[in-house]
């Protein structure tokens, strides 16, 4: 059973933990302004596990502070997180001053693939599909966003993570692109088209890795691995995005696919989710033009508002030599809205492995509460 008294009593914790619980924590001197705040996911995972052992937890998914200085049209941001993988996260530096276009250096999330770019905390499903194996995350570089009423662009150079978050290991150097169009865009229905590419350039001497967790963070596990790939010289990723909202209806659909050149040949692996939503009690969704995504859900009533959503994602790792699995991953899930500080998201996911990275073919049921405080 999920773990909730002790759900409860971490984020009770962690709150206390961070100083101001507030709303507003900007101090402006002259035209220097420096703002804080926080970001607690406190996570209960239950698992009926097949074949791979896997252990039910409670633990923080993410205890983040967040420090921003702004000074003019210069923003510098600053995000560490203490939980489960501590490390920096968004540590960059913006300048706005351009019209309708912003140049970002530093650690952040590379423009490839809209579920990526939404930020967790507005994340309606407990954690991002499995899809996101195949995509960057964030990475350190530099890149230029633009955009118009109904398009955007968005490039870049980048490197590596700052900090490595165990999921996919692709040493290198790459160039990422990520071009948005909304053909049909009024109040209350709007349609999203967008693709992104990368082009990448692999360290000589190190080991390709990609993989996936069954439906939660708070596992070490893996159902699907390729394992370490040598000698990959150069990879190419190629993302399409699919988003439709209709009132507090929305329908999203992405699929990437990767290719490695490697020793063995060309090795290619493929994923991909659609994704249904409708809110109660909230606000018609809305559209970001600017950044090629959809909004997050504001509540309307005084209780607040509820999302509703389904997901059915899969993962392909087999390809020639290679027998790293396929994955698939069936999710339902619930997130109650009070306030923008507050939510309660629960999560059940049922993971079919056909096979596994062993060849052998498991069904794996994991259920995932969390408690998420901002401020």
């Amino acid at each position: 059973m999920l773990n909730l008294p002790r759900t409860l009593c971490l984020a009770l914790v962690s709150a206390i933990a961070f100083p101001a619980f507030a709303a507003d924590t900007k101090k402006p001197w002259s035209d220097l302004e420096f703002s804080y705040g926080g970001l607690v996911h406190t996570d209960t995972v239950d698992f009926d596990p097949d074949v791979t052992p896997l252990e039910n937890t409670t633990d923080f998914r993410r205890l983040r502070l967040r420090s921003q200085l702004r000074y003019n049209d210069w923003r510098l941001r600053a995000d560490y997180d203490w939980g489960i993988a501590p490390g920096w996260r968004s540590t960059f530096v913006e300048y706005g001053g351009f019209r309708k276009q912003r140049i970002v250096v530093g650690n952040h999330v590379a423009p490839f693939s809209m579920e990526e770019l939404k930020s967790s905390r507005h994340l309606g499903l407990n954690e991002r599909s499995i899809a996101s194996a195949l995509a960057p995350s964030m990475l350190v570089g530099a890149s230029w966003r633009t955009w118009r009423d109904r398009w955007s662009f968005h490039a870049g150079l980048f490197g590596d993570a700052l900090d490595n978050l165990d999921r996919r290991r692709l040493p290198g150097q790459s160039v990422i692109a990520r071009a948005t169009y909304a053909p049909i865009k009024r109040d209350g229905f709007t349609v999203h088209l967008g693709s992104a590419v990368e082009f990448r350039d692999v360290d000589d001497g190190e080991a390709v890795r990609l993989r996936v967790r069954p439906g939660t963070r708070l596992t070490d596990r893996r159902l699907v691995d390729t394992r370490n790939l040598d000698g990959v010289d150069t990879s190419q990723s190629l993302g399409l995005e699919f988003g439709l909202s209709w009132e507090r209806f929305r329908l999203q659909s992405e699929m990437i696919q990767a290719r490695l050149d490697a020793p063995e040949g060309q090795l290619a692996f493929s994923s991909q989710y659609v994704m249904a939503a409708y809110v109660i009690g909230g606000k018609p969704y809305e559209y970001s033009h600017s950044r090629g995504n959809f909004k997050t859900v504001r509540p309307q009533s005084d209780w607040g508002s509820l999302e509703l959503l389904a997901r059915r994602a899969s993962l392909d790792l087999n390809d020639g030599p290679v027998t790293g699995g396929k994955q698939y991953e069936s999710t339902l899930g619930a997130a109650w809205i009070y306030n923008k500080y507050l939510r309660l998201m629960l999560s059940v996911s049922r993971i079919e492995a056909t096979p596994n990275r062993d060849g052998i073919d498991e069904d794996v049921t994991v259920g995932s509460l969390r408690l998420q405080l901002t401020f």
